[in-house]
């Protein structure tokens, strides 16, 4: 006769000391195996909140603003079309605005860089004068090099293939930057309920007390920050894995998250002007700011004009987008945020609260301090780490 086997499991095993080293290996595994590429990401996070205002550094500054009226952008498009005549697929035109003076009139599959991840053609346009006054292929200025370095490690200039690899890596970072977030509040969260002393740093302490207080001070506070960064980070390659909860609370249409594939079909008659499709999505959206414009790639290809509807948190390339055939200006598709669902508005929101636009300049200010802290954490943790070694072994 078989006995059922008898097996306990000692409480000591779950006790509050117990759970706290587990926490504290694993808070402690994290730091040592990744803390130098938060470091990394977090700096080259903090450039890349300012990628347009520091791509514009060293351009002429713009001249008489106030005083004369810009080009439009038919004026501003036909001198990049005669700098770049072997270039005949559509082109996207960002406007000027939040802090940039310019306007970028992208490219985004040049042939000399058709091979790379993401490397689009960039070139910048006085809006009055309408002289090209910089152009360059992504990953050939330092900004832009920073941006990559951020986005996939540079894995992008290997290939597409390998870039998108390198990218959902970068991107699975972020739960292993939650994990450490919350294992870091974990061990910060005082057993003795002394929260004024967890939550300060003791003057006139000795060098190993200061780099504590400094760590779990800098962590506590940046912690929300962090944690956030590290979900939209995650959500930007792993949405799919996301929207199973999201769709508990709400419903998420993948189709209202994704640019639709649409083409012209009135070929044939003559081709309307960007001023035409301008004044067609302004029926769409009146009122809205006018933030962008895609210009049809092809015979078969389609205006796409972004506007900023009021109180939309991504400022600088709104999610308001209007797909308009290139002959007959028949509105194709809508994109209006306004009617997507909570849980659509949750993965809209991904995007600016990565960067913190949300907020508007304050919050990318404060975005771009924060992209400081994994450093302060990472040089902290490790003196720490090594003065409790020291101690250990005398």
């Amino acid at each position: 006769m078989n006995k059922a086997l008898n097996i306990s499991i000692p409480r000591s095993l779950f006790s509050r000391k117990n759970i706290r080293k587990f926490w504290l290996n694993v808070h402690l595994a994290i730091a040592l195996a990744l803390g130098f590429i938060f470091v990394i990401l977090g700096l080259t996070g903090s450039c890349n909140i300012f990628y347009y205002e520091l791509g514009e550094l060293g351009l002429p500054v713009i001249s008489n603003a106030t005083q004369m009226q810009p080009l439009s952008l038919e004026e501003v498009m036909n001198n990049v079309k005669t700098a770049h005549p072997q270039r005949t697929g559509g082109w996207f035109i960002v406007l000027p605005g939040y802090l940039s003076d310019y306007i970028w009139v992208e490219y985004p599959k040049p042939e000399e860089t058709i091979d790379e991840l993401f490397a689009p053609l960039e070139i910048l346009v006085d809006p009055y004068s309408g002289n090209i006054a910089s152009e360059h292929f992504w990953g050939r200025t330092l900004t832009s090099l920073i941006y990559e370095i951020h986005a996939d490690f540079l894995t992008g200039k290997l290939g597409i293939e390998i870039g998108e690899i390198g990218f959902k890596i970068v991107c699975f970072f972020g739960f292993f930057l939650f994990i450490s977030c919350l294992s870091g509040i974990y061990l910060w969260w005082p057993r003795s309920g002394k929260f004024k002393q967890a939550l300060t740093i003791k003057p006139h302490a000795s060098p190993q007390r200061l780099y504590f207080d400094l760590h779990k001070t800098t962590g506590f506070y940046s912690s929300a920050l962090l944690l956030v960064i590290a979900i939209s980070g995650f959500s930007f390659s792993y949405s799919d894995y996301l929207k199973p909860l999201v769709n508990h609370f709400s419903t998420v249409k993948v189709d209202h998250l994704k640019d639709p594939k649409l083409n012209s079909t009135a070929r044939g008659s003559q081709p309307i002007s960007i001023a035409q499709a301008i004044a067609i999505a302004d029926q769409v959206f009146p009122g809205a700011e006018l933030r962008g414009i895609g210009t049809p790639d092809g015979k078969d290809g389609v205006y796409i004009v972004a506007k900023r509807q009021e109180g939309e948190a991504n400022r600088k390339r709104p999610r308001s987008k209007v797909w308009i055939d290139q002959y007959s200006g028949e509105v194709l598709a809508i994109q209006d945020p306004n009617q997507f669902t909570a849980g659509e508005t949750v993965f809209n929101l991904m995007w600016p609260l990565h960067d913190g636009q949300l907020l508007g300049l304050t919050g990318r200010i404060i975005w771009c301090i924060t992209g400081f802290v994994p450093l302060v954490l990472y040089v902290t943790g490790i003196l720490r780490w090594l003065q409790k070694r020291r101690a250990k072994e005398a």
